[in-house]
């Protein structure tokens, strides 16, 4: 299957460039000042595989490639003759409080914590990525006997980036490149890692929750817009596939510098540390969802399929955190991403139904103003932040306060001053001389030019929510949402438009006259109508918190 044909089929579309597009989009009497892009991550693996638990996942022999090395470059690769590393007791300790039953069914929690590695034709060692680093606990989602962990270096994980997810991303790198370096010229065309006076962290900002598959997005992306070549790659006398033309190394982290979170402190999951949103999303009842006709339509459609009906009724009929039909949809979602056919009797139509049903289940609570609130307050509070700094510091420049630095953060006077501590909270460097840890005052980053958020589609679809998505599908692989500031440049007034895939979205506060740019209508909303369309989602951590509410105690 050809790379065009994976991408546009399987990931999300993104807009054509034109002239005409360009004109309409971007006119000569706006300045772009910033543009925050947040993604949900490529095609993966089945994050559970319980429709065809005994398929093989041959997808990820580029995947498990850049795995390794990046593993290598924060200094936690596991080579095969070493011993696996030791659990962490007090997070089994915890499951097992929990009630967690992969003890009943014999399996280990630490047996693939970091996977033996394997060789390849080539002599290079080899580990399968795992869902997430964790950040230095035990994996909580091991669920392989360590006898099973599979040493073929094309064999997935479960909810594993593929090698077709790292090639969505790297599209949706190349329209950004295309988009912000060719044709607006609001980044430089290339970055010189050997200048030290103009490091990228003085016009760009990169986070990306802790997943594994979300760390291989981010870097795929970075790859298409800033593209390079390395001497890495496959021994043509073997079989193997092709190796990357680019590294997930230490060279690649001194070139880009990648903040994560631990997971507590991380914003972009939605608040499931808040009691009162999380209880929306605990177990809920198939039949409960069953009282709307249209789901049980679905339902009845679903169960009675001759090839995986009975497999799909015990999926629907057992509660799950969420949504109920979101296992099945994926796992088959997956299946057409990665060009396995579906079984005879399930149609695309019968597929989208069942992805609109997960879409309802999953975003309902976030429909509501209160869910946006107890869940994405943080979130959307860094990004109007992160914002409000770059208009502030766009009206100074124009104003002659800062002086005439460079529009893409180069060295010398007019330099942006550091993004506040606010949008920082929690920031942990991934680096090559300290493996995963706190900036330097230095490294912190300067107001950007374009901010990069790895995300899931549990992020990017409240998000949109929250700025008038309409959609009720669910959101496809790779899927941006795109937050740009502009200045106009006749009156220096500042605008905003949010943008999901290559659909413009409408902000119902940004409608009245008053509120949006006369000349580009309402999808492009005053600096000032922004704010007060995400005023009421903004609360302080002790607020929500208080709103939140305390977790039922269990005897």
């Amino acid at each position: 299957m050809a790379a065009d044909e994976v991408v546009e089929g399987a990931s999300a579309p993104l807009p054509r460039l034109t002239s005409k597009y360009m004109r309409e989009m971007y006119p000569s009497y706006l300045e772009l000042v910033q543009a925050q892009v947040f993604f949900r991550h490529g095609e993966r693996s089945p994050v559970q595989m319980r429709l065809f638990p005994e398929k093989d996942w041959p997808f990820c022999d580029r995947s498990n490639y850049l795995h390794s090395e990046f593993m290598k470059a924060i200094g936690r690769f596991v080579p095969k003759e070493e011993p696996m590393p030791v659990p962490d007791t007090d997070m089994m300790m915890k499951k097992k409080r929990q009630g967690d039953s992969s003890k009943e069914e014999g399996k280990d929690d630490a047996s693939c914590y970091t996977k033996k590695t394997a060789t390849m034709k080539t002599g290079l060692e080899y580990e399968r990525a795992k869902w997430s680093l964790r950040l230095g606990t035990a994996s909580l989602d091991s669920r392989t006997n360590g006898e099973n962990c599979s040493r073929d270096p094309r064999m997935c994980n479960a909810g594993q980036l593929t090698d077709v997810g790292l090639q969505s991303l790297e599209r949706v790198g190349g329209y950004l490149r295309e988009l912000y370096v060719d044709k607006l010229g609001i980044l430089p065309r290339a970055i010189d890692s050997a200048d030290t006076s103009r490091p990228v962290s003085d016009w760009l900002y990169i986070r990306a929750t802790d997943y594994s598959r979300v760390l291989q997005s981010t870097f795929a992306l970075l790859t298409g817009l800033y593209p390079q070549r390395t001497a890495n790659g496959a021994n043509s006398d073997s079989n193997e596939s092709t190796l990357p033309t680019a590294s997930f190394d230490g060279d690649f982290l001194r070139r880009f510098p990648i903040h994560t979170r631990m997971h507590n402190m991380e914003t972009m999951h939605g608040n499931f540390a808040c009691y009162n949103f999380i209880k929306q999303f605990v177990d809920p009842p198939i039949s409960k969802a069953r009282e709307l006709k249209w789901i049980d339509d679905v339902y009845r459609q679903a169960t009675q399929l001759e090839s995986i009906g009975p497999a799909v009724k015990r999926i629907l009929d057992k509660p799950h955190f969420g949504s109920t039909f979101h296992p099945v949809y994926d796992e088959l979602q997956s299946l057409v991403a990665h060009g396995v056919p579906l079984p005879h009797d399930v149609n695309h139509d019968l597929l989208a139904s069942l992805g609109r049903v997960a879409y309802h289940q999953w975003t309902e609570p976030t429909q509501l103003l209160s869910g946006q609130r107890l869940g994405f307050s943080r979130l959307i509070r860094e990004v109007a932040a992160t914002m409000a700094q770059a208009a502030d510091y766009s009206q100074a420049r124009t104003k002659g306060a800062e002086g005439s630095g460079s529009g893409s953060g180069s060295g010398g006077a007019g330099l942006p001053p550091r993004l506040g501590e606010q949008q920082r909270k929690g920031d942990l460097l991934l680096s090559v001389d300290g493996g995963i840890r706190e900036e330097t005052p230095s490294e912190i980053p300067r107001i950007p030019k374009l901010a990069l958020y790895g995300a899931h589609d549990i992020t990017v679809g409240p998000l949109a929510i929250v700025m008038g998505s309409q959609t009720r599908e669910w959101l496809p692989f790779a899927s941006a949402l795109t937050f740009e500031l502009f200045r106009d440049k006749t009156d220096g007034s500042h605008y905003v438009r949010a943008q999901l895939n290559d659909q413009v979205l409408q902000v119902a506060t940004c409608e009245p006259f008053g509120k949006h740019h006369p000349k580009l209508g309402s999808s492009v909303c005053t600096l000032d109508a922004f704010f007060e369309h995400v005023q009421p989602l903004l609360a302080s951590d002790a607020d929500i918190g208080a709103e939140c509410g305390n977790f039922p105690t269990i005897e």
